[in-house]
């Protein structure tokens, strides 16, 4: 009886034969949702690509503005800084309001803007040196009173914001 057991053993292991393993998955072509997901993926990637684009060519009068500022420097003639300064803050609003709000204001009103439209807080000294330095022609600034209105200018370029913007 042992025979017959090892006999049917030894037959049987004589007709295994190595297992056969199936072809592996191939990754292309790709199943339709994944072209669906690349597709909307390149279609967002684009959207934010012109959203950056747009932004940064909106703003390239502020990165014009700064880099005149950067390159002021307190020299000997103060008020003609102080005159260069009030133009160039004037000239940005200009841009981003335009010429109906903005070209008519002078004096209060004109601080007052700047105030309403950014984080530049306009003291009563800058007020008073900025219409000394316009209309006396014998007014002197120093070089303290350029690097304080240098401040309010870089504050008003770098935070203003439009109504579109608000």
């Amino acid at each position: 009886m042992e025979h017959n057991v090892s006999a049917e053993i030894n037959a049987s292991l004589d007709q295994l034969h190595d297992i056969i393993i199936p072809p592996a998955v191939s990754f292309w072509p790709l199943a339709p949702g994944w072209y669906a997901l690349a597709l909307l993926v390149l279609a967002y990637g684009i959207h934010l690509g012109l959203k950056y684009w747009t932004a940064y060519q909106k703003n390239l009068y502020r990165r014009e503005a700064l880099g005149v500022l950067s390159k002021m420097q307190t020299g000997e003639d103060t008020n003609k800084e102080i005159n260069t300064l009030l133009g160039l803050m004037k000239r940005v609003a200009l841009q981003c309001f335009g010429r109906e709000k903005v070209a008519a204001l002078s004096d209060d009103a004109w601080w007052n803007f700047m105030e309403k439209h950014s984080k530049t807080k306009v003291d009563v000294e800058i007020r008073e040196l900025s219409q000394k330095i316009l209309y006396s022609p014998n007014a002197q600034a120093s070089a303290e009173d350029v690097k304080m209105l240098a401040k309010v200018a870089k504050v008003w370029i770098t935070t203003h914001k439009g109504e579109e913007d608000a």
